[in-house]
């Protein structure tokens, strides 16, 4: 994820530490920077007013699959508050945030509901109707309804996959993403890197949004999908 933290000239210091622990691009505030910064990073996280950033921000929005994640940190550097794309690596990066001492504002509901995971693996170019059918029979296979699903995960590496936001938009799921790093570090079984980080796609992410750590199927592929579910 490329990562940017604005902030101004006389906020150098602090930008300079945020930037540093995120492994990110140090960025001084001048007119005009939002819009360079939002054609060129996956993530913006600025260390200034909120109001700021959100009238900054306004006229270059162009939807929540194609926009960057925006976090705001609070001048104290207390709070750290995913502002627009939570399940597109904001809420990730605030989370990340706490190691720094930040409390991360999570307002999005999907962390918080009870319900089924359901972790997604699949070829790329894979068409939003096969995502669909794999999952309709995975749900039949432990008789669970669409009602039942929580949330869909897959690795960071698949967020541009047009197959998969259009299968999440079309039953309205909460499409989240994890990092390669993050789902190595939870030890699931055949997780060791090979072409994209990670081999067991569909049960790490899965097990990695669930409440219980409880894998209810397996992963089971259907043809160019690979689906597990847990909760």
């Amino acid at each position: 994820m490329r990562v940017a933290v604005l902030g101004f000239e006389k906020d150098r210091e602090k930008i300079e530490k945020i930037a540093k622990f995120l492994d990110a691009s140090v960025v001084i505030y001048r007119a005009g920077i939002f819009g360079e910064l939002m054609s060129k990073f996956d993530c913006i996280v600025a260390y200034m007013p909120t109001g700021i950033v959100v009238r900054s921000i306004c006229p270059h929005l162009k939807g929540k699959w194609v926009d960057p994640a925006i976090v705001v940190i609070d001048k104290p550097m207390k709070f750290a508050i995913p502002l627009l794309g939570a399940h597109r690596g904001a809420n990730t990066v605030a989370e990340n945030l706490k190691a720094l001492g930040l409390t991360p504002v999570i307002t999005t509901s999907a962390e918080f509901l009870d319900g089924l995971c359901v972790g997604i693996g699949c070829r790329r170019g894979v068409s939003p109707e096969e995502i669909l059918k794999a999952i309709y029979l995975a749900l039949n296979e432990v008789k669970a309804k669409l009602e039942d699903i929580r949330l869909i995960a897959t690795v960071e590496l698949k967020k541009d996959e047009k197959g998969l936001i259009e299968a999440a938009d079309s039953i309205k799921k909460p499409l989240m993403f994890v990092s390669a790093e993050k789902l190595n570090e939870m030890g699931i079984r055949e997780t060791k890197a090979k072409i994209i980080g990670i081999k067991n796609v569909a049960e790490a992410c899965a097990l990695f949004y669930s409440k219980r750590k409880e894998l209810v199927l397996p992963k089971k592929a259907y043809g160019g999908v690979t689906i597990a579910i847990a909760r």
